[in-house]
């Protein structure tokens, strides 16, 4: 052989092995050219439904290898690959014609579908063909009668008499006390099977109820329903299955109660909860305090509250539906007693005055009852005062801090104060304060003023009281003396003149002619005694008796006339005598004319009647008072008869 030759063919070879890796085309994975035959050929399918086909192919050339892999591959797109579905020869994997037949397809649909062949060297394909598959439908199935029928339950089953040539995806029973025509949009119960015919238990029914009911099918072009069939449930009966909870959590008033509701027996439970009484051994709906917790079955609890304290109660659950209400077994308690109110303080009092002072207290817990009132009391005769031998003043109720004032007490007065706290147990006391109001003031804003009408045994003394000093007067006056400059209660006269503030005034009497004397206003109060600013005056001396005067005279006609005179002090001595002196002369005199008394000692006014004057003469009259000094005269008043 020619070296050159040799060398051309075997390139030649060596380029037929490789070429099939290079080309684009994926029917020349492996070399099918070298028979210059194609290695496989799609043929024309033979039949074809709603979910099925007959496809053919033919394997042409295994290219010297052995087959790995003989089948026909499908899609809805137009290049179907062995990645997409596709179906496998079985058995002898040798060259030549073979039928295979693809299943579950989509009605109405076009597929592609070509014959491959696969060997080590890779896989080669047939040209691509297409088929479109007949169009289908809902499936069309019975609806069985109902069976088995209770108040809450039923049975039901369908049978698929035809798939409409779609896959059935769900399937089942539609039922509904409503709508007579039923959808699976109302309630179901769907089946797992792949059995045409199947039943199912329709549960949590409603006791004595109409209902509506129907098989369906689903596939992917939509759901088939059998015929409707109905059905009533039993009648309802009250609900079964109470229990009682155990009573927890018991206070003085308040616990913890529930219970159970297993089955309502077909009809729903409208009203669930606890009736109690701390009378009725069994208590219920109508004879007892009703708590409702909600409605359904299942379990429950609440909380009983307002209870009275120490008191025994009768407990029971109860449920309620169409039928009627139903009652758990009865559950006692007794409520507790709460403790003490604890942690109760007393505030020390502050900003005392004379018939006030601020308190208060602390109540720190309620012992677990509750706190229906607090405050403090107080007394000025018992060291621990209480509730019942003490006065009360409230301060609200509920636990923390509060604040009182103490109002109405008495001046310098000693005081025993304590805080209190009330619950259901009983009352708590704070620790004791003692405390003491204070004194008033020395009244005050006193004056004294000037001396006036002053006479030698008398003189007329007023004054001023602005403030009784916080306290109460209970005295006041004037105080004085000719002894002493510092006129007091103890060592001079005094004059009560009442015991209230404001304007006083008094006539000083008794006091000795031409004597000084020291005068002063004054007040006492419970602090004492204040006094105003002292004043003196001198009393006058003694004399004849002054301001004697003589009036003119009257009731002159014949020998009759009347004299009148007035006779201003009696000089400080009793007037031993008084009367008028008349004579022919004027300014007669005692000694120098006649004289009539006027009977009576007294100063001012006087008058008297007198006769046995001569007529047609000229008389003259004076008015005069004598007393242990002497005698005055007043002046002369003439007058003539006739």
């Amino acid at each position: 052989m020619n070296p050159k030759n040799f060398n051309i063919r075997y390139l030649y070879s060596l380029f037929m092995l490789i070429l099939p890796w290079t080309s684009c085309d994926d029917k020349d994975k492996f070399d099918f050219n070298q028979h210059n035959k194609i290695a496989v050929t799609t043929l024309q399918m033979t039949g074809v439904t709603k979910n099925d086909a007959t496809l053919n192919g033919r394997v042409n050339t295994n290219n010297g290898e052995t087959l790995t892999q003989v089948g026909i591959c499908y899609a809805t797109h137009q290049k179907p690959t062995v990645n997409n579905e596709k179906v496998l020869k079985t058995g002898d994997l040798d060259t030549g014609a073979f039928t295979l037949y693809a299943q579950n397809l989509k009605p109405a649909t076009t597929y592609y579908f070509r014959a491959f062949a696969t060997n080590k060297n890779g896989t080669a394909y047939g040209d691509p063909l297409s088929f479109t598959t007949q169009s289908g439908y809902v499936a069309k199935l019975e609806t069985q009668s109902a069976s088995s029928i209770t108040r809450i339950t039923a049975e039901l089953g369908g049978k698929i008499s035809d798939d409409g040539g779609y896959p059935v995806i769900s399937k089942g029973v539609c039922y509904s006390n409503i709508s007579s025509f039923p959808t699976i949009s109302n309630d179901k119960v769907s089946v797992d099977t792949e059995s045409t015919s199947f039943k199912v238990n329709l549960t949590k029914l409603k006791a004595g109820t109409i209902y509506y009911a129907r098989a369906y099918a689903t596939s992917s072009v939509g759901t088939g329903y059998g015929q409707v069939v109905s059905f009533t449930t039993l009648p309802p009966i009250v609900p079964s299955g109470i229990s009682t909870a155990a009573v927890s959590s018991v206070t003085y008033s308040s616990a913890s109660v529930g219970g159970t509701v297993l089955d309502d027996n077909g009809s729903i439970v409208t009203a669930r909860g606890i009736c109690y009484s701390n009378s009725n051994t069994t208590p219920s709906v109508s004879s007892g305090t009703i708590l409702n917790i909600g409605s359904g079955t299942g379990s429950f609890s609440g909380q009983l509250t307002g209870l009275v304290v120490n008191t025994s109660y009768y407990v029971r659950a109860f449920a309620t539906n169409s039928a009627g209400t139903a009652y758990g077994p009865v559950v006692s308690f007794k409520t507790s007693m709460p403790d003490l109110p604890s942690n109760v303080s007393t505030a020390t009092p502050y900003n005392v005055t004379m018939t006030s002072a601020y308190t208060g207290g602390y109540i720190g817990s309620a012992g677990g009852g509750t706190i229906s009132a607090k405050g403090v009391v107080y007394s000025s005769s018992n060291s621990l005062p209480s509730l019942t031998n003490g006065t009360r003043v409230s301060g609200g109720s509920g636990t923390g801090n509060f604040s009182l004032i103490l109002s109405g007490l008495q001046q310098n007065t000693t005081y025993y104060v304590r805080s209190y706290a009330t619950n259901e147990a009983g009352t708590t006391y704070g620790n004791v304060y003692t405390f003491k109001t204070l004194l008033p003031s020395l009244p005050s804003s006193l004056s004294t003023y000037g001396a006036v009408s002053i006479t030698p045994g008398s003189a007329y003394v007023s004054g001023y009281i602005g403030s009784a000093g916080g306290g109460i007067i209970s005295a006041s006056g004037i105080v004085y003396s000719s002894s002493t400059s510092n006129p007091t209660i103890g060592n001079s006269t005094s004059v009560t003149l009442g015991s209230s503030i404001g304007s006083i005034a008094a006539t000083l009497t008794g006091l000795s002619a031409g004597t000084s004397y020291y005068a002063r206003v004054y007040a006492t109060n419970e602090a004492g005694t204040a006094y105003g600013n002292l004043i003196s005056f001198t009393t006058t001396r003694y004399t004849v008796p002054t301001g004697v005067t003589t009036y003119q005279v009257g009731n002159t006609g014949g020998t009759y006339v009347t004299f009148s005179g007035d006779i201003a002090t009696d000089g400080g001595s009793t007037l031993t005598e008084r009367g008028f002196v008349y004579s022919t002369s004027s300014n007669p005199t005692l000694s120098s004319g006649t004289k009539t008394t006027v009977s009576g000692s007294s100063v001012g006014y006087f008058s008297k009647s007198v006769t046995g004057f001569n007529k047609y003469t000229t008389y003259y009259v004076r008015a005069y008072a004598t007393n242990a000094y002497g005698t005055t005269y007043g002046s002369s008043a003439a007058f003539y008869t006739y």
